[in-house]
C-alpha cells in the first residue's frame, strides 16, 4: 500500500485504462464518451498494440434468444457455477450484439447464420456452436465486421475510435503499469505507478482504474504456477505477461478461473517449436500434418493423441469429455520419405509451404535408430510405435486412439524425418473476479473502490470455451467498465500535480507519416488495411516499369506478416505489378501492401509516367 497523502503525482486523469486491446480500447472509448479525460497505458510498442483482439478470428459471439443461450452457457459451465447476475449481463449483451455493432461500431454486422454465401473467404462450419450437442445450441451465432476473418477488422475499428477521440484519450505505448495505488484508509484505488522510458511516474485517477491487461500466456512462471505446465508457446500477442494478475494480487483481489486456458495449433494444442520470445504459428487444416505416414510422439517416443482429431480450441474428445492433450515438454512429428516427398510436391506446386521454416527445421536420419538418437527418444519405443501404427494402417483400425483409417499410411523403409512440436496457448481466462458492474472484487467478494476490469483478464469462462466469447466479453464488459469508471465518485480526492508531464499520445504521434522525400518518378502509397494498421510505401515507376518498392512504414505481425513485407516488394518489381501471389498465412498483409502500391501506381499514371 502507499501513503497517498504525500504522493508526488505527475499527472491526473479521470480514468486510467491499463491495456490497449479490444477490452481496453472499448473501455477507454466509453469512458471518454461520458466526458472523462482518459489515459491508456500499454506495454507493446507502436504498431504492436491490440492484444489478442488483433490476432483473433474477429468472430464475436451473439445469440437470438436469451433463455436459450442461458441454457447453453449453463451446460458449458457445468459442473462449475457462475453467478446468475454476471452471466445474465453477459448474455444480454449477446442478444443485443447486432444493435451494438450498428450503434457503437457504426456498421451493420455480418451475421454468420444468414449472411454467409458460397465463396466467402471464411472457414466452413458444420455448426456455429462449439458444442452443438448441448441444449439450445442452435440459438448461438457470430457477428463479424465483414465476410472475412483473421484480418484484425474488429480491432481496427476499435483503434480508430480511439484516434477519433484523441482530444479526450491519451495513449502511452511501450509503457508498463507496475503497481496499483491503494489508499490504506479508504481502500480505494487512486492511481497507478507506471514505468516509461526508464522513468517511473505516479499517475492519479479521479474516478477509476480499469484493468484490461489480458492474461499470462507469456509468463512462464505463471504457466507453471497456475496451469502446471513447464512452458507453453503463445499464439497471440507477446505482451500478455500477467501484470494485471500480479497487481490485483498485491491489493487483495480474489482470483478466479486461473487453471483455464485455450489453445489451437497445427495439430490439436501443439504448434511448431519457436525460439524463446517468438509467437507460435496457428495453421489449421494442413492435411499433410495429420494424413499419411506421419504421427506425433511425446518424450518417450510413443503416440499420445489421434493426430487428425477435430478440436475445440485445442480440446479433443477423451472419454466423454473435451480436454486439452497433455502438454509434453518434448514432442515431435515423425514421418517417412513418402510423406517428405508429398511436402516437396506441395512446395513445387504452391511455391511455398504454409509454414515457410518447415524444411529448415527438419531432423533427417537414414533409419529409426539414428533418428531416435538425434531427437533423444527411446529407440525401442519409437520402433514399437511405428510398428503399431503400421499394423493399424494395414488393418484399417487405430485401436489405440481412433484416428481415421483413411488418414493412415504405413511407414516405408528408408529415410525418416522429425520436426519439433511445442504445446501451444492461445489465451488464459483467469484473473481478478469481477461482478456484473465490472467492479473488481476482493477476497470477501466486496468491490474494491474505483477498480474495474474487462476482457479475458478474469474472463467469464469457467470450463468449456465457446469461440467468440472473449471478443464479446471485450465489447460488453469494456462498455460497462468504461461507463462505470467514468462516473464521478463522491469520495474522489483533490490532489496536487508536481512537475506536470507534457501531454503524450504515442498513438497519434505514430500515425504521422513524417517528412517523406520523393525524388524523380517516385510516388507515395498508403493503406490502412494491414494487420497493424497503416502501411506506407514509396514506389519508383518510370517507362511503364515498376523499378522499386520501398516499405517506409509498417506495423505487421512479427513472423509471417514480416516475411511478406520482406519478400513481396521484390516480387512486385519482377512481375511489374502490385498483384502477386499472397504469402501463405499473410493474406491480410499481402492485400494491404498491394493496395498501397496500387495507390502509388495510380498517382504515377496520372502524372503520365
Amino acid at each position: 500500500m502507499f501513503e497517498t497523502a504525500n504522493m508526488r503525482w505527475r499527472a491526473d486523469y479521470d480514468v486510467i485504462v491499463l491495456g490497449f486491446g479490444g477490452a481496453g480500447g472499448t473501455a477507454a472509448r466509453f469512458a471518454a464518451d461520458q466526458g472523462s479525460h482518459v489515459l491508456i497505458v500499454e506495454a507493446a510498442p507502436f504498431g504492436h498494440e491490440g492484444g489478442n483482439t488483433r490476432y483473433a478470428a474477429q468472430h464475436v459471439a451473439m445469440a437470438h434468444d436469451k433463455n436459450a443461450i442461458t441454457a447453453y452457457y449453463r451446460a458449458l459451465s457445468s459442473p462449475f457455477h457462475l453467478p446468475d447476475s454476471i452471466l445474465s449481463v453477459y448474455l444480454d449483451g449477446f442478444v443485443k450484439m447486432p444493435q451494438y455493432f450498428e450503434k457503437y461500431l457504426g456498421i451493420k454486422p455480418f451475421v454468420w447464420s444468414h449472411d454467409v454465401k458460397p465463396g466467402d473467404p471464411l472457414a466452413t462450419k458444420a455448426h456455429l456452436a462449439e458444442y452443438p450437442e448441448y441444449p439450445s445450441s442452435e440459438t448461438f451465432d457470430f457477428a463479424l465486421v465483414h465476410a472475412r476473418d483473421f484480418d484484425a477488422g474488429l480491432w481496427k475499428i476499435i483503434r480508430q475510435a480511439i484516434l477519433k477521440r484523441q482530444n479526450k484519450i491519451d495513449v502511452w505505448l511501450n509503457s508498463r503499469a507496475e503497481h496499483l495505488i491503494l489508499d490504506p484508509v479508504t481502500h480505494q484505488i487512486n492511481g497507478v505507478e507506471i514505468t516509461r522510458q526508464g522513468h517511473t511516474y505516479l499517475v492519479h485517477a479521479q474516478n477509476g482504474v480499469i484493468l484490461a491487461t489480458g492474461g499470462f500466456e507469456n509468463n512462464v512462471q505463471m504457466q507453471q504456477d497456475f496451469l502446471h505446465v513447464a512452458r507453453l508457446t503463445p499464439l497471440g500477442t507477446r505482451y500478455n505477461r500477467g501484470s494485471g494478475i500480479r497487481m490485483a494480487q498485491e491489493i487483495g483481489a480474489k482470483l478466479w478461473h486461473m487453471g483455464n486456458y485455450e489453445s489451437l495449433g497445427v495439430i490439436p494444442s501443439y504448434t511448431f517449436e519457436e525460439s524463446a520470445g517468438e509467437r507460435g504459428r496457428q495453421i489449421s487444416h494442413w492435411k499433410l500434418l495429420y494424413s499419411g505416414s506421419i504421427l506425433a510422439v511425446a518424450d518417450d517416443g510413443t503416440r499420445f493423441m489421434p493426430e487428425d482429431a477435430g478440436y475445440r480450441h485445442g480440446h479433443i474428445y477423451q472419454h466423454g469429455e473435451y480436454l486439452l492433450p497433455h502438454a509434453y515438454e518434448s514432442a515431435w512429428l515423425i514421418f517417412d520419405q513418402v510423406q517428405y516427398d508429398a511436402f516437396v510436391a506441395e512446395l513445387k506446386v504452391k511455391k511455398q509451404l504454409r509454414y515457410p521454416k518447415f524444411m529448415s527445421k527438419l531432423v533427417r536420419a537414414s533409419d529409426l535408430i539414428s533418428l531416435s538418437q538425434k531427437i533423444k527418444v527411446p529407440e525401442n519405443h519409437l520402433k514399437q510405435t511405428i510398428q503399431n501404427f503400421n499394423l493399424a494402417a494395414e488393418q484399417g483400425k487405430d485401436l489405440q486412439f481412433g484416428r481415421s483409417p483413411e488418414t493412415m499410411r504405413a511407414f516405408q523403409q528408408g529415410n525418416v524425418y522429425a520436426i519439433k512440436l511445442a504445446p501451444a496457448i492461445l489465451n488464459t481466462q483467469g484473473g481478478p473476479m469481477r461482478d456484473e458492474e465490472a467492479r473488481v472484487l476482493d477476497t470477501d467478494l466486496k468491490p474494491i473502490g474505483h477498480l474495474y476490469s474487462a476482457g479475458e483478464l478474469g474472463g467469464i469462462c469457467v470450463n468449456r470455451y465457446q469461440g467468440g466469447g472473449n471478443l464479446a466479453e471485450c465489447l460488453i464488459f469494456g462498455k460497462i467498465a468504461g461507463e462505470n469508471a467514468a462516473k464521478i465518485k463522491q469520495d474522489r480526492e483533490t490532489i496536487t500535480v508536481s512537475k506536470p508531464l507534457p501531454q503524450i499520445n504515442d498513438l497519434v504521434d505514430g500515425e504521422k507519416i513524417g517528412n517523406v522525400s520523393l525524388g524523380a518518378h517516385q510516388y507515395l502509397g498508403i493503406s490502412e488495411a494491414g494487420m497493424g494498421g497503416k502501411i506506407v510505401v514509396r514506389v519508383t515507376y518510370q517507362d511503364d516499369r515498376l523499378q522499386q518498392v520501398e516499405v517506409l512504414s509498417h506495423h505487421e505481425t512479427e513472423g509471417i506478416g514480416l516475411e511478406a513485407i520482406k519478400r513481396l516488394p521484390n516480387q512486385m518489381v519482377t512481375m511489374n505489378s502490385a498483384h502477386v501471389d499472397a504469402v501463405s498465412g499473410a493474406s491480410t498483409t499481402t492485400r494491404a501492401l498491394t493496395q498501397a502500391v496500387d495507390q502509388a501506381l495510380e498517382k504515377a499514371k496520372q502524372d503520365g509516367e
